[in-house]
């Protein structure tokens, strides 16, 4: 064997391996900043997570310019809802930085981030397929959003004991809000188990309680439900309707809807109608698939025998019947 010539295989193998991968392409990077102009007596704390959310507000416009570009690529029409809604699914933040500055008398505070929008992994067609369960997910985080927005609101005006109150829930909330934020956009993602990951640290910290603790046993749950995980799912909601919430502030109340579901894969109809009933009275009654999971619990849980129908009828047996029931008749009379 020429030894010589049976190296240039190999080492043709080693410089490819040593080339640049030209066929996969670099994410998107993104950078952002959000400004708080503090007030008086303003808690530094909010003044950077009110930042931090106007810079997650701005990365998520810039990433949707990147995903409609591509998703025309992909011969795929979105609407403006449903870029933002995908924007915010795909952007991971990978950098954070904080910055206080004082300007004259007026403190500010300034966040950038940079996160990376990964076209290359991005398959859009799968996730137009899990549109409404994904549209459904970001309605949860807009409302938290809203919430923080409007607590931010009412921060602003409030003065002395009523601003220091305001300010240490607001402090709590938007600590939380942002993790339950991403975390659920990794089940957007379909990153179930870093979802429980993320949740699981959230349940175990003794400082979490109430509402918050009931949605991230709800959050876990999701995770769990969406990864075939029947038993744990079900123990998960069961431990969110347990926990004392409020369903104004977080919807619990969805523990019912996914408990229903899987009572209806179990075929255990009457448990199924009970707890999408729940789900259902709960909600804001405009979401068709509690309503059609809903009905069709109660058809298998109060069925009714069917009543025949004309072309159910076997008239042949009847009409033979009749002749029989004819001939005994005429049988008994004559005799």
């Amino acid at each position: 064997m020429n030894v010589r010539k049976g190296l240039v295989p190999l080492l043709l193998a080693a410089v490819l391996l040593l080339l640049p991968m030209t066929g996969a392409a670099a994410p998107q990077v993104i950078t952002a900043s959000g400004v708080y102009i503090m007030g008086e007596n303003d808690s530094p704390k909010v003044a950077k997570d009110a930042a931090r959310q106007e810079a997650m507000r701005v990365a998520t416009e810039k990433a949707g310019v990147y995903v409609e570009s591509y998703s025309k690529t992909q011969n795929l029409k979105l609407s403006e809802d449903e870029v933002r809604t995908i924007s915010g699914t795909v952007l991971k933040v990978t950098d954070e930085k904080d910055q206080p500055s004082l300007t004259g008398d007026v403190w500010k505070y300034t966040v950038t981030i940079t996160a990376e929008v990964d076209t290359d992994h991005l398959d859009l067609q799968a996730m137009m397929q899990r549109k409404d369960e994904i549209e459904k997910l970001q309605k949860e985080r807009d409302a938290l959003k809203k919430q923080n927005e409007e607590l931010l609101e009412k921060y602003q005006k409030a003065n002395g004991k009523e601003k220091t109150e305001i300010g240490g829930k607001l402090e709590s909330q938007y600590t939380l809000g942002q993790e339950f934020d991403q975390v659920v956009a990794l089940i957007q993602r379909e990153a179930y188990r870093e979802a429980v990951t993320r949740t699981s640290a959230i349940i175990s910290d003794r400082s979490v309680s109430d509402s918050p603790l009931a949605y991230a046993y709800y959050l876990r749950g999701r995770a769990y439900y969406e990864m075939h995980s029947t038993y744990l799912a079900l123990e998960d909601f069961s431990s969110a309707q347990r926990t004392p919430h409020d369903n104004a502030i977080y919807p619990i109340w969805r523990s019912h809807y996914y408990r229903g579901l899987i009572y209806s894969d179990q075929e255990r109809w009457d448990v199924a109608y009970d707890e999408l009933k729940l789900a259902w009275d709960a909600s804001d009654k405009t979401d068709d698939n509690i309503w059609r999971a809903l009905q069709r619990a109660d058809e298998k849980a109060h069925a009714k025998p069917r009543a025949s129908k004309p072309e159910d009828v076997d008239w042949g047996k009847v009409l033979g019947d009749i002749i029989i029931g004819s001939i005994q008749g005429g049988h008994h009379h004559r005799q």
